[in-house]
């Protein structure tokens, strides 16, 4: 089962291009609407356009799966659209979030409630006298299979940090990325530029893991 995964991702990075930003919000309990998800992030349900509907240029992706939310958007993530999507992280949630771009970098952010954790490629969030596994909160289960995804002096890595996250997205969410979520009917949430300011002071706090 989780070598299947593994090489799901694999193939399916292969494919999709150079950037990605992808989250899944679960919460612990009912379900969370696309209406609910929108207002989670500061929006009003009216803006949504639906399947069959022109979409906005720049616009969210989102998709009903299961009781929760995954969203996704094709270009290289801002700041901005990010702190726009960990809206829908907090108490009585689980959310994933998974951003690579063509730099090659990756970052994967977990909360789970009150408790979060990171992991960023391809170098570790790091402090001083502070190991990178303990950045991992909920995930530190996982810290030999991310381990293995980072180059060390005594060999190369294993897995692609890419799809070692999202691996563990599946793993833990139960919701997997493929081309059926990602080609079939969406409805889509326009994220104007000049909106944007009112989020700044929206996002989990991560000064302190620098």
């Amino acid at each position: 089962m989780f070598d299947e995964i593994v090489a799901h991702y694999d193939d399916l990075i292969a494919e999709i291009g150079d950037t990605i930003a992808y989250t899944v919000t679960i919460p612990d309990s009912g379900i969370l609407t696309l209406e609910e998800a929108v207002r989670r992030m500061g929006f009003d349900p009216a803006a949504l356009q639906g399947p069959g509907q022109p979409h906005s240029v720049g616009s969210l992706s989102l998709h009903q799966v299961g009781t929760g939310i995954a969203t996704l958007y094709w270009t290289n993530p801002t700041q901005e659209r990010q702190q726009v999507t960990d809206r829908l992280a907090g108490e009585g949630y689980r959310h994933w979030q998974v951003s690579y771009d063509m730099a090659c970098n990756t970052v994967m952010y977990v909360r789970y409630g009150a408790d979060e954790g990171w992991v960023e490629h391809p170098e570790p969030a790091r402090l001083p006298f502070t190991h990178w596994t303990e950045y991992l909160g909920p995930l530190i289960g996982y810290a030999d299979f991310f381990t293995s995804g980072y180059d060390s002096e005594e060999a190369e890595a294993e897995v692609d940090m890419t799809v070692a996250c999202l691996t563990v997205v599946e793993l833990e969410s139960g919701v997997r990325l493929d081309r059926e979520l990602m080609d079939g009917p969406c409805t889509a949430l326009p994220l104007p530029e000049p909106d944007f300011a009112q989020f700044l002071d929206a996002r989990p706090n991560r000064s302190d893991r620098r």
